[in-house]
């Protein structure tokens, strides 16, 4: 009787594990930072998705992990993605990336500013 009742609840909870694994899935890999969001925001969602899924027994290399989050990021990170790659930058942790990001967001906004004024004068 123990071993229908244990069999009936690892059924149970196991397709629970699968719906609730593949939602997640599904909003990571369908994930995109919009330009109300700011780069932390989006990053700590990216990391939330992450850790729910390891949670799950998901096991994710950090490499993986930045190629995700740079396919969700918008077009005008293309160059630090670019520049990333090309010197092959590398990170131990997705805080550090948090942090490149932030302050590319911040080098992005002056040349845009700059960009922005050159393009008026002209």
């Amino acid at each position: 009787m123990a071993k229908g009742i244990m069999k009936h609840l690892e059924e149970t909870f196991g397709k629970q594990d699968r719906l609730a694994r593949q939602k997640i899935s599904s909003a990571l890999f369908s994930a995109k930072m919009v330009d109300s969001t700011s780069i932390l925001d989006h990053m700590m969602r990216m990391n939330k998705y992450f850790q729910e899924l390891e949670g799950y027994g998901s096991i994710f290399e950090l490499d993986f992990k930045i190629e995700i989050i740079f396919a969700t990021l918008p077009d005008y990170y293309t160059s630090f993605i670019v520049n990333y790659h090309m010197n092959r930058v590398t990170v131990n942790t997705i805080f550090e990336l948090t942090n490149m990001l932030t302050e590319a967001k911040g080098a992005l906004k002056k040349s845009k500013a700059v960009a922005l004024v050159t393009e008026k004068s002209s």
